[in-house]
């Protein structure tokens, strides 16, 4: 799991009206907490292929209209290394997710997507992306 500080989109994060932060233990470590539900954020990276940007992008840039049908056709498969990687954030009550999508670019991961965030029925339905 990594941390979310170092996250392209830690900025995003640290400025979301329903997050907060909370030290851990000494101080020495912060968790991500997702405030209407008392939730921790977990973050996990994905890696996939190339011929997954289309159908991780239909997710992320989707309205709430579309966006069943796009979580319904993004039959995607991480795999063990890829240079394409998905940061997604998601609560451990499934109420929160934050998504962007990266490329392996000049020997970095290089953001291709804008931040998406979902909440509450929106967060349920896109974190079935990754059961």
């Amino acid at each position: 799991m990594a941390n979310f500080n170092k996250l392209p989109m830690a900025a995003q994060l640290l400025s979301h009206e329903n997050l907060r932060t909370v030290s851990g233990m000494l101080g020495l470590s912060k968790k991500l907490i997702y405030s209407p539900t008392g939730a921790t954020v977990k973050v996990n990276r994905y890696n996939y292929n190339p011929e997954a940007i289309s159908h991780l992008e239909r997710v992320i840039d989707r309205d709430d209209k579309g966006l069943a049908a796009a979580v319904k056709a993004c039959r995607v498969k991480p795999l063990e290394i890829g240079n394409i990687e998905l940061d997604a954030c998601i609560s451990t009550d499934k109420q929160f997710v934050a998504l962007q999508l990266l490329q392996f670019i000049d020997y970095t991961y290089q953001p291709i997507s804008k931040v998406a965030f979902y909440e509450g029925e929106q967060a349920q339905l896109v974190a079935q992306i990754f059961d």
